[in-house]
């Protein structure tokens, strides 16, 4: 007798969490989510579910389960749709079914599943609170109103959020502190979450995103055996735990912080996946240490052996991390966040494909326009000194022999050392030495030499020059200053040079880490 393997996925987590920067919307999103796939499938799939037996995956936002019957399988196409979307107002939601017969490689069903699974992604959904033309709206989201409280208006996606967030255990919070064996643990967040809990002495949060590598090929090696899959996929979720477990650990060890007050807002944790918000102060510290703990969870004991199999020793884990004032969009800080993961992903995977080193690459918006980092590169990043158009018009307009590219963007930074880039160690070496009594004119040099590195060439010559002459460090003068050159790949696919600078990377984190603002 055939079984059924049904896959549903959650699209739009994100978007879902961050549509205000109201940290208990945020945090009542969240416990939702993380429901959605755990207690909320457990319990539409009702008596009969036996996580052991039959769960492959119930992790950040996927659900893969092999029913034994066709009528419960029945059963759960048909109400856990609804369930989920009258839980959770706005998520998208998609899902679907594949016969196994006795003699079906669940290997070929899995992918036969994905497939599907796209295919239902590409489906439009009618969402249940589309709301009459003439319905009030929230002032806030634009969605119906449906729940009035004095002068406090909310919509269906807000209200369900709110309630989430009431009757909540904080199951997220103690997941990412504590560990999935703390449920008894007395922790309770207080009612109303505050913003301004992520700040310190300035206004400078972080969208912190991290994602693991190599999964696909894993997912290929093993996906062949339902067993070892779901053995797997349960290995990295513990995995994925105990990393944020052991940075919330670094981090409250280091700032010695009260819980009544939290300077970090776990927002997605499953799977291979981080999305949290944290004080700028403390987001590389804690990013650090869940990538250097993330490798050595998978590289022992059961994970090692399973790992091994799809010619690996260790996952290895890419992260983007957006520096943002508390007052800016939330939303489009996780996506700048999202970017730059995958700008480390890229160029951590063309050093090796198969054991991608760990890495992360951040930003500090400084701009109030709302760009992608693609584009925070061309305009911010990528030094093109006004003078060259002279020297163009001084050839008779005739281009001058071709020189590097130069810009300020110096990472991905490393967590282990690589040719031509600084480690993550690296980079908190530099500003711990900016930080020093005797370095203030050389921070004021550094960043008068940037400015001029976007007016005139010559004219940072010589003030370099001047700084060399006159700061007792010339070591880290060279750091900053002294470029990594490095080879790309450009868009018409022929190589060219390219000169990287570390100088602006170090002063904005610097300033993340000192600026005083506040009182």
């Amino acid at each position: 007798m055939g079984k059924y393997l049904y896959g549903a996925s959650v699209q739009g987590i994100q978007s879902f969490i961050f549509q205000t920067n109201q940290l208990n919307d945020i945090s009542g999103a969240s416990e939702l989510v993380e429901n959605i796939c755990t207690s909320m499938f457990e319990e539409v799939v009702g008596k009969a579910f036996n996580k052991k037996e039959n769960a492959v995956i119930m992790a950040a936002g996927n659900v893969k389960y092999v029913f034994d019957t066709k009528e419960l399988c029945e059963h759960v196409v048909r109400c856990f749709p609804r369930r989920v979307m009258e839980a959770a107002p706005g998520i998208t939601f998609s899902q679907a079914v594949v016969e196994i017969k006795d003699h079906q490689d669940f290997g070929k069903a899995i992918d036969e599943l994905e497939k599907k699974l796209k295919m239902q992604r590409n489906l439009q959904q009618i969402p249940l609170e589309i709301g009459m033309l003439g319905c009030k709206r929230s002032a806030t989201t634009g969605m119906p109103v449906i729940h009035v409280n004095g002068v406090k208006e909310t919509d269906a996606a807000t209200y369900a959020k709110q309630e989430a967030r009431k009757k909540g255990r904080d199951k997220l919070y103690i997941k990412s502190f504590w560990g999935n064996n703390s449920d008894d643990h007395e922790f309770k967040l207080k009612k109303e979450l505050d913003v301004k809990d992520l700040t310190k002495k300035n206004d400078w949060i972080a969208i912190v995103h991290i994602d693991g590598n190599g999964l696909g090929t894993v997912v290929q090696k093993l996906g062949k055996n339902r067993e070892k899959f779901s053995r797997f996929s349960e290995l990295l979720d513990q995995a994925t735990t105990k990393a944020a477990n052991n940075a919330f650990e670094k981090i409250k060890t280091n700032d010695n912080f009260n819980l009544e007050k939290l300077p970090i807002c776990p927002v997605v944790l499953g799977g291979d996946d981080l999305t949290a918000i944290i004080r700028g102060d403390l987001a590389i510290p804690y990013t650090q240490k869940f990538i250097q703990c993330f490798e050595e969870q998978t590289s022992k004991n059961e994970m090692k052996d399973l790992l091994k199999q799809a010619n690996m020793e260790k996952l290895t884990a890419c992260a983007g991390i957006a520096y943002i004032k508390s007052s800016f969009p939330f939303y489009y800080g996780y996506k700048l966040a999202e970017e730059l993961c995958l700008a480390a992903k890229t160029d951590a995977k063309a050093k090796n494909k198969l054991n991608v080193p760990s890495c992360l690459m951040f930003h500090k918006v400084q701009d109030s326009f709302v760009l992608s980092y693609k584009d925070i590169k061309e305009r911010e990043l990528e030094l093109k000194p006004k003078d060259n158009d002279k020297d163009k018009a001084a050839n008779n307009g005739q281009n001058a022999p071709a020189t590097p590219k130069k810009t300020l963007c110096y990472g991905p930074y490393y967590l282990d050392e690589q040719v031509g880039y600084k480690t993550i160690n690296d980079l908190e070496r530099m500003v711990k030495e900016l930080g020093k009594v005797g370095n203030g004119g050389l921070k004021t040099g550094v960043r008068q030499w940037l400015s001029l590195m976007h007016e005139n060439e010559e004219a940072a010559a010589q003030r370099l020059q001047r700084l060399e002459s006159l700061t007792s460090n010339k070591k880290l003068l060279l750091n900053l200053t002294t470029p990594a050159t490095r080879t790309h790949v450009n868009n018409a696919g022929k190589e060219e040079q390219e000169e990287h600078y570390a100088a602006y990377d170090a002063l904005a984190y610097y300033t993340i880490n000192n600026q005083q603002t506040n009182d």
